[in-house]
């Protein structure tokens, strides 16, 4: 298919002005998606509770689950009350990704039942304690 001069004129005239418009911002949705997943939590959580008894005996890694579920929450929650606004974690995430990057050299998750996410959990809520 061959193009004729004056219309390759024409699409390049085009493309150069589609290029010089401001460009539209994307508007993403992830607080409709985080405020979605929130109330799928809140649903689960709440089933579970209901489903629960102050006797009800639990596998150590259900417990597990719940703890880190709960924690990983909390700091979402204290993040997003806190710290998204007025940057306070910009200063603590370095430091958290270099611990990551230390505890990763000296464990070796294959070789053992080491779960290096509690670790990693472990340290950056008690990066985060100190702020």
């Amino acid at each position: 298919m061959k193009i004729s001069k004056s219309r390759l004129t024409e699409i390049i005239l085009e493309e150069c002005a589609m290029a010089s418009e401001p460009p539209v911002p994307e508007i993403d949705n992830e607080g409709e998606f985080a405020k979605r997943q929130l109330h799928d939590m809140e649903q689960y959580a709440r089933e579970l509770s209901e489903m629960l008894t102050d006797a009800t005996q639990l596998e150590s890694w259900v417990q597990a689950k719940l703890t880190k579920a709960a924690d990983y929450l909390k700091t979402v929650k204290h993040y997003v009350e806190y710290g998204m606004e007025e940057g306070a974690y910009d200063q603590v995430m370095p430091e958290i990704e270099q611990e990551i990057t230390n505890l990763s050299g000296i464990m070796d998750p294959e070789a053992s039942n080491y779960d290096l996410e509690d670790e990693v959990a472990i340290k950056m809520l008690e990066k985060l304690s100190k702020l």
